[in-house]
């Protein structure tokens, strides 16, 4: 009995040590981060905010990770309801996801389903948007925060749509380096507009903190300001449901909610996934400034379940309108 109390006690000291070590790389890997310097000061250029008729935002839930703690991930798609035509932010994951990394090198290919991979989808996009009384086929457009794989991929669970992308981000997506990382899948492409074919500009018209914007509809119900640096044509989209009840999507411009709270870059896991660092920090500090101005916005990175659960309270597959 003494052996095997002595067995055990190795093995519960080799357990506790194995613990926390995992705690400590854990910390180091995604909780650590630095704080980055100020954006500097910038005028802010308050829109002209309407409540328009019919008009909703509804969250739709592709995959999530960590889903009981306050730092778990999400991935999916926001479904705006508007009287001229519905738009969907996003896509997440292809359901497929699995099949089509599969012919990458041990190394991508790990990185990929390790990371990415972990947001597949238990239910199609297309499957969640019909539980929603939508039809896939009648969507206006889809807008895509950037083209990486866990934003474009639920493109391939749809049917062929108006998909709204920046040149910046076409030539971007096109890039064979680009493709090889696994960062963007060529398939995914196939579903984009055609190189030199941009669906997305922006005018030289200031919106909140930025110099630039595109109104989708020319209402200001939902409004596109340049993020680059993530990707070269990353995006950010304001839906607004009401002067007092907005939203301001980010895709990755910040893995979660701390990232703007205190102006923090990446998790040291997810850094080299921004294209250029330097432009990458300065929209982080652009975020920060914009949250201190307006506190009252949602700001929703892609990525940050907590921010979605606050935003939409009835959780995924609920709708919140400006009343």
């Amino acid at each position: 009995m003494s052996a095997l109390n002595k067995w055990l006690k190795r093995l519960l000291l080799l357990f506790a040590f194995a613990l926390a070590a995992f705690s400590v790389a854990f910390y180091v890997l995604y909780f650590r981060r630095t704080p980055l310097p100020p954006s500097a000061p910038r005028a802010l250029v308050a829109p002209s905010i309407a409540s328009l008729p019919g008009l909703s935002a509804c969250w739709l839930e592709t995959g999530k990770t960590l889903s009981n703690f306050s730092f778990g991930s999400t991935a999916g798609s926001i479904l705006v309801r508007h009287p001229a035509g519905d738009l969907l932010i996003d896509t997440g994951n292809s359901s497929h996801f699995d099949e089509e990394i599969r012919g990458y090198p041990f190394g991508t290919w790990f990185k990929l389903r390790f990371l990415a991979g972990q947001l597949k989808p238990d239910v199609p996009l297309s499957e969640l948007l019909r539980r929603m009384k939508e039809d896939p086929a009648k969507l206006r457009w889809v807008i895509l925060s950037h083209a990486h794989l866990d934003h474009s991929g639920g493109l391939m669970d749809l049917p062929r749509l108006p998909v709204l992308l920046t040149q910046e981000e076409l030539q971007f997506a096109n890039d064979p380096s680009v493709q090889a990382k696994g960062y963007v899948i060529a398939a995914y492409v196939q579903r984009f507009p055609a190189p030199g074919s941009a669906t997305l500009r922006f005018d030289p018209q200031p919106y909140e903190t930025f110099d630039e914007s595109a109104d989708l509809y020319k209402d200001g119900s939902v409004v596109v300001v340049p993020l680059r640096g993530h990707t070269p044509g990353s995006v950010g989209i304001f839906v607004n449901l009401s002067p007092k009840r907005r939203l301001f999507y980010v895709g990755d411009a910040v893995d979660d909610e701390r990232g703007f709270r205190e102006r923090v870059g990446k998790s040291w896991v997810l850094r080299d996934s921004d294209n250029d660092e330097v432009l990458a920090n300065e929209v982080v500090a652009k975020l920060t400034e914009l949250h201190e101005e307006l506190p009252e916005l949602a700001i929703i990175p892609a990525h940050g379940r907590s921010a979605y659960k606050r935003f939409f309270p009835g959780g995924p597959l609920s709708c919140v309108s400006a009343q």
